[in-house]
């Protein structure tokens, strides 16, 4: 059954306001503990930073979110926003465990919406960071790090997706969620916000394959499909699923998850 239009351009609102709430909070400063100040990066400034329970000890940490010194006026280049995790110790201070050069989007790649950091939280023994842009086309994105006893490390744990048209709010908002079941096991310091996935031409065995909003088993599919002999391409390959789009007679795109078995790749 369709949403009510009030309650997607409620939602639409509801996403708005919260970026720039926690924008502005982020703009005046919040104060960073002096113990976690000579972890500052020597060229960097704070960005963000969050505290809590990263792991299963009663200890508080920390998350650093940097960004160079002037970054602001940089314009001609996209500089990297380097993430700190820190344990506490038994001591009282903290301990620098992990550094990712490349967890967190840079200040240009938000679009016109401008720059797309929104928030780090550290809650249940992990975190999750997450980024909003776009211009007509508004995206959202959404990480969560779980932290893993036995390896004794943090793994990317579910992706999260949103998009809709900013023109047109009254249409259903597109959620997508990728859990690591289909990823695989990323750690923190493989995790690459920019990585780049090979697009490989596929050609569809199944009579009807419809397509998923989320690549999840016994999931609900769409009412688009595709049919045998169909071929599209495959933007990203997951472990029972693989992301394509596919172009009709009359360039009209389709976008989403088609399970793998109805799928072979074209030489």
């Amino acid at each position: 059954m369709a949403k009510p239009k009030f309650f997607v351009v409620s939602l639409v609102v509801f996403i708005l306001v919260n970026v720039f709430i926690y924008k502005g909070a982020i703009a005046q400063e919040k104060q960073l503990p002096a113990s976690l100040k000579p972890f500052i990066l020597p060229g960097y400034e704070l960005l963000d930073f969050a505290t809590g329970f990263l792991d299963i000890d009663s200890r508080e940490d920390a998350i650093l979110v940097l960004k160079v010194a002037g970054e602001d006026s940089i314009t001609d280049t996209e500089p990297k926003r380097p993430a700190l995790l820190l344990t506490g110790n038994s001591a009282g201070n903290y301990t620098l465990v992990k550094r990712n050069d490349n967890m967190v989007m840079c200040r240009q790649c938000g679009g016109v919406f401008g720059d797309p950091y929104e928030k780090t939280e550290i809650e249940n023994n992990g975190f999750s960071i997450s980024f909003y842009g776009g211009s007509n086309w508004r995206w959202g994105y959404d990480y969560q790090f779980i932290y893993d006893t036995a390896k004794k490390d943090w793994f990317l744990s579910r992706e999260k997706q949103i998009s809709y048209h900013n023109t047109e709010p009254e249409l259903d908002i597109k959620e997508t969620i990728i859990e690591s079941e289909e990823m695989g096991i990323i750690f923190f310091s493989d995790f690459n916000i920019n990585r780049e996935y090979e697009e490989k031409k596929w050609k569809v065995t199944c009579n009807k394959a419809n397509f998923y909003n989320s690549p999840k088993m016994g999931s609900k599919t769409r009412k688009a499909y595709l049919v045998k002999d169909d071929v599209v391409t495959g933007t990203r390959t997951l472990k029972n699923f693989i992301q394509v789009e596919f172009k009709n007679s009359r360039d009209e795109y389709t976008y989403g998850f088609i399970p793998s078995t109805c799928l072979k790749p074209l030489d």
